[in-house]
């Protein structure tokens, strides 16, 4: 699935010509495919307001009989049409989704890393970074921040696989490959895993030690390696953004469980399914929000922008798809109202 998630990305990319806006098509295409689950939830939610009075008269009437109760309140449920879980459908069927994104976001971040260093190393004399940038992301392949440089880490690129130097090395022309050997102080060579692993370490050893490369990737002076917290972190003089898609990523998040008013309108159950269900959808209002922030803080802004981008349409379209809800109910309000005056 990974693969085919990569496979739409890069045709969308051969069109737009840049990954960010491409992973913003890609997002909002998603979303529209998943749009008819998110209604049926929706609605089924709004049922579940409805019929909080028929729930509390039930609680009162078996309070002492739990099994009666749970008995009463599943064939409510069956008669309505209704799933307690409902509300926790949004959320839950975006993991599958999220961690195949962030697979083929990684591979594609992984091979433009390489190719950044690669490009680096091809420049004999004035070394130049084609980043891809995207808005104030100066490279979509870097984690949007200020505590990030725009230029591939160390840190990153020794987490890089080994297939992907060589599959990446192999796109070079002769020219440029003269150039990267001469470079590079040591023969590379991906023959062997002993050899491929020794070529990434002397690729990486004087990538650090290129002066074009120390000075994009040099911190504030006074700003390095200072601790908060459990955290070490940086200020660099070519960050790579301004930290805008992690808090945006926080904020979207908080908002759209916002607008699940329904959910957060049902009563106190002594149903165990029921409180199973509430204690689910509370965990994941606060547990959402914080792991957005921690994801797009530490992945690379690609995948930040997939996350935003989805966080920000599916509140769009909560808030439209209440909005039409709304005025069902009050038109079929009306209507009863209507036939009873009749009556």
């Amino acid at each position: 699935m990974t693969n085919l998630l990569r496979s739409v990305l890069d045709g969308i990319n051969s069109i737009v010509m840049n990954h960010g806006w491409s992973i913003v098509i890609f997002t909002v295409l998603i979303r529209l495919v998943l749009m008819p689950l998110d209604i049926k939830s929706r609605k089924s939610m709004r049922k579940m307001s409805l019929i909080n009075p028929e729930m509390q008269k039930l609680q009162k009437k078996y309070a002492n009989d739990k099994q009666k109760l749970n008995m009463k309140m599943a064939e409510l449920y069956k008669r309505e049409k209704i799933s307690p879980m409902s509300g926790c459908i949004p959320m839950l069927i975006q993991w599958p989704i999220l961690i195949w994104m962030f697979g083929a976001m990684r591979a594609i971040a992984n091979e433009n890393m390489v190719a950044q260093v690669f490009r680096f190393l091809a420049e004999d004399a004035a070394p130049i970074l084609a980043n891809e940038s995207w808005l104030w992301v100066k490279n979509v392949w870097t984690p949007d921040s200020i505590f990030m440089s725009c230029v591939p880490d160390l840190r990153s690129l020794n987490m890089v696989g080994t297939e992907v130097w060589q599959s990446v090395y192999n796109t070079f022309s002769a020219e440029q490959l003269s150039v990267i050997a001469g470079n590079v102080q040591g023969v590379i060579d991906f023959s062997t895993s002993e050899a491929t692993s020794a070529s990434i370490s002397a690729i990486i050893a004087s990538l650090q030690n290129m002066p074009a490369y120390q000075q994009m990737a040099s911190g504030i002076p006074g700003w390095s390696n200072i601790r908060v917290l459990m955290f070490n972190i940086s200020l660099y003089q070519n960050y790579n953004g301004w930290t805008l898609l992690p808090i945006m990523a926080g904020l979207s998040q908080v908002i759209q469980s916002k607008l699940m008013p329904q959910q957060n309108q049902q009563p106190a159950q002594n149903n165990n399914n029921n409180q199973n269900s509430q204690s689910t959808a509370k965990f994941m209002q606060v547990f959402f929000p914080i792991l957005s922030v921690y994801f797009c803080l530490t992945s690379n802004a690609g995948f930040a922008i997939y996350w935003v981008t989805s966080n920000i349409v599916m509140g769009v379209s909560s808030a439209m798809i209440n909005k039409i809800l709304e005025k069902q109910d009050k038109k079929s309000a009306a209507s009863v109202t209507g036939e009873g005056s009749v009556k």
